[in-house]
């Protein structure tokens, strides 16, 4: 049966979301020592949250002694009465002091309690919410807690909860990332950037969504819809329905979008630090490299700045072999001091 007991489930049962047949499932993988050893871990991934929420919630006595109770009577469908003598005291123990923590925490709020906030305030839908920013020169990559990876590029932020709630999964990006969706056609996942939504189900993709500059979102595996939000992301309409290979590009001040195929291998290749430039400026390029090595790129003379140029870089290497390979093909000079670089 443990197999079939995931943490996922386990916090269901405690929110008490569970359908009838799960509900019985956890409560009889639960008089299991291994069952109380994996409650006794949720419980204790769960405190922090519940904390913080405690702190947002006023309740009156009466409420408190209700949660109380409730609690008092599932605890003891929890922790069988008899126990033979094998089981493993300390895994008891350990379990026994979390239901006790969670008994003061009813004193104040109580689990229960915050389930029933969340079942009577709308408004909350996530417990935490967590923000992610890279300086120029740094990447990151963040594992949601639905499974999803996003390699988080440099000079971006990630803005995510640390427990997905409702029938949908949003995050909001500002800059650029590349997603890894974990399908669940129940639960569709939403990138809001600005006032553009994209809505997934199970795929990947990566989204340049810097201020200052058009948005693009490219697809390599799956299909996505790009929409236009409207306040407070409600009301949206449809941009553009993307598959592998296309890209669309959206103008927020000419408020126009086009879309582009491009090879599916450019797409994915950005995380592992491929860049590829498709009759670009230098001054498009230098802006890209600015942020990936953290510099400070200055152009002597303007008609260099917008020389176009058709090449792939590798942003893994020293940026002097990267600028050597942009200078022989554009034809230019140039000078580094420390953190910043000339072209003449």
């Amino acid at each position: 049966m443990a197999n079939t007991i995931t943490k996922a489930l386990m916090n269901k049962y405690l929110d008490n979301t569970c359908t009838a047949a799960e509900r019985q499932l956890v409560a009889d993988f639960i008089q299991e020592p291994e069952g109380r050893l994996l409650l006794d871990e949720v419980l204790t991934e769960r405190l922090p949250a519940d904390m913080l929420l405690m702190e947002q919630i006023r309740v009156d006595e009466q409420q408190v002694m209700g949660w109380k109770s409730t609690l008092q009577q599932r605890m003891q469908g929890m922790v069988p009465e008899q126990e033979p003598a094998v089981i493993r005291p300390v895994k008891r123990f350990s379990f026994l002091r979390h239901a006790a923590v969670w008994a003061v925490l009813v004193s104040g709020l109580g689990t229960f309690g915050v389930y029933q906030y969340r079942k009577n305030n709308k408004a909350t839908t996530t417990l935490v919410s967590l923000e992610k920013s890279n300086p120029r020169g740094q990447r990151a990559v963040i594992t949601l807690a639905d499974g999803s990876v996003i390699h988080l590029g440099a000079d971006s932020k990630l803005e995510y909860p640390e427990h997905f709630n409702g029938n949908t999964r949003e995050i909001t990006l500002t800059g650029e990332a590349f997603f890894e969706i974990s399908e669940d056609p129940a639960h569709p996942f939403i990138v809001h950037t600005g006032k553009v939504q994209t809505r997934v189900l199970g795929t990947s993709f990566k989204i340049n969504a810097f201020n200052g500059t058009p948005l693009t979102i490219a697809v390599a595996t799956g299909k996505v819809s790009v929409e236009h939000a409207g306040n407070d992301y409600k009301g949206s309409r449809p941009m553009a329905v993307l598959t592998p290979g296309q890209q669309v590009t959206w103008n927020p001040e000419s408020r126009r979008s086009s879309i582009a195929q491009i090879p599916v291998e450019d797409i994915a290749g950005w995380k592992s630090a491929r860049l590829t430039f498709n009759n670009n400026t230098l001054k498009e390029v230098a802006m890209e490299l600015e942020r990936w090595y953290n510099v400070s790129i200055e152009f002597k003379q303007s008609h260099t700045a917008q020389k176009r140029i058709t090449v792939t870089l590798y942003a893994n290497m020293p940026l002097e072999q990267t600028l050597r390979v942009l200078s022989a093909g554009s034809r230019f000079s140039y000078k580094m001091n420390d953190r910043q670089v000339i072209i003449h």
